[in-house]
């Protein structure tokens, strides 16, 4: 199947010339998400993830955003950045590997319950691959829970993420899910009370699962 039929050949080209373990090695790469949007992602995570399930952090950099007051027994890590997994305690394995060089997940077939992107999304080069894998490393039942803010790197996010506005860009994702194979859509997204001064950016999240 010819997952790029109606995309734009550019459509996931990035603006930098460096690669990803150049760019987020040599520069300091500021939060995604404001304390208000990290606790709404903890709170997303506890509400679908157990404590016995074995869950793949993808491109988890230093933080996993999991709840703070939950131990998770198989919480797997992947980043490109060996000292962002080092600091990431949360992990109980750590693979360094750059997915958008190398799309192919080093996990067996049928081996996990979730599956985590926050804020990554907007710079898979190679979606279908990653999602692809995602989707054979996933259990039959099992899902990927995707989440991101309106917060991004310019020059790092692929073009067409630049160019949509959140909810077109959850239907993209919900595109690239389903063209692989991924079924039972669940979207949402929460919004910051006008109030406050700590949570200033919506979060926007697709849930899907493998039949």
């Amino acid at each position: 199947m010819n997952h790029l039929k109606d995309f734009h050949p550019r459509s996931f080209d990035i603006a930098s010339n460096e690669s990803d373990l150049q760019y987020f090695t040599k520069h300091s790469v500021p939060p995604m998400l404001d304390q208000g949007g990290y606790k709404a992602i903890e709170a997303l995570y506890h509400t679908l993830i157990q404590e016995s399930d074995t869950i793949l952090d993808l491109m988890c950099g230093s933080n996993s955003h999991i709840p703070s007051d939950v131990t998770y027994e198989n919480l797997i890590g992947i980043d490109l950045n060996p000292q962002a997994l080092k600091e990431n305690s949360a992990l109980t394995r750590k693979i360094t590997q750059d997915i958008n060089d190398k799309p192919e997940l080093p996990l067996k077939d049928n081996s996990v319950d979730y599956i985590c992107l926050c804020c990554v999304i907007e710079y898979l080069r190679h979606p279908f691959a990653t999602l692809e894998e995602c989707l054979r490393i996933l259990k039959p039942g099992g899902r990927i829970i995707i989440s991101f803010s309106s917060q991004f790197l310019p020059l790092r996010a692929t073009a067409l993420w630049q160019a949509l506005e959140n909810s077109d860009r959850q239907g993209l994702v919900k595109v690239l899910l389903n063209r692989v194979g991924f079924a039972d859509f669940d979207q949402g997204e929460v919004h910051p009370p006008e109030d406050q001064t700590v949570w200033k950016d919506s979060i926007y999240s697709v849930v899907a699962r493998k039949s």
